[in-house]
């Protein structure tokens, strides 16, 4: 990994020497990570190198099924992911997905957004505010009450991401969530990413784009079945 800190203050993430194979095929081994506060971790790598499939582990929906062996470590705030809780996990780590329409499944936007924090019982009170600040995040206030079937992939990107800011993760996991969306969204989500991470949170960002990259403060490039245990 090239590491270049901002200013990070307090590990949020740590991985290590995490190892994942579907059967006999191995996606990445020994790899180890940390993420601070304020950090922005940049992933690339070619297709199939484990970019999506190291997103999952992260956010704790890979795990030892039919065929699927991971080993490893995975810390937040030095909490081990697999003893934490669901609720535990869904405000340690947030993911937003390459395709909205794969992420919402609510008929209205106010609805989408609520559906997280009413899952873990936060106030009525506290919901309406989370939703009024993800919807001002995203500056997406004029969808509030849209039905998310006729909003344009864009919108539909953006309320994927304020459904999750809704649950005020500390660790925001975005995997080429800027693939299927215009240049002005395109940008609006950089923001949103930068912002997140300079107000106390920390980003793990898949890209293609040299442009989504270019907000990261230190990248990894991985290769498929690559062994990092020797990796300086």
């Amino acid at each position: 990994m090239q590491a270049s800190d901002r200013g990070g203050c307090g590990v949020k993430l740590r991985v290590k020497q995490i190892s994942l194979s579907y059967g006999d095929t191995a996606i990445f081994q020994n790899l180890s990570l940390s993420l601070c506060e304020g950090e922005i971790l940049g992933i690339k790598g070619d297709n199939g190198s484990g970019k999506s499939s190291l997103c999952l582990c992260l956010s704790g929906l890979i795990g030892e099924e039919d065929g699927v062996r991971l080993c490893g470590e995975i810390l937040y705030d030095g909490k081990p992911l697999q003893k934490m809780s669901i609720a535990e996990r869904c405000t340690a780590v947030g993911i937003v997905f390459q395709n909205p329409d794969s992420q919402l499944f609510s008929p209205t936007v106010t609805e989408e957004l609520a559906f997280g924090p009413e899952n873990l019982c936060i106030p009525r009170q506290e919901i309406a505010a989370r939703i009024e600040e993800a919807l001002r995040l995203c500056g997406i206030e004029h969808l509030k009450n849209a039905k998310t079937h006729l909003l344009s992939g864009g919108e539909k990107q953006l309320v994927a991401i304020a459904s999750v800011l809704t649950m005020h993760p500390k660790i925001l996991i975005a995997d080429e969530i800027t693939a299927r969306v215009d240049i002005e969204k395109k940008e609006r989500i950089r923001n949103i990413l930068k912002s997140f991470a300079s107000n106390g949170g920390a980003v793990v960002l898949v890209s293609h784009n040299s442009r989504d990259l270019a907000v990261a403060t230190k990248t990894l490039e991985l290769e498929r079945g690559k062994d990092y245990a020797d990796r300086t």
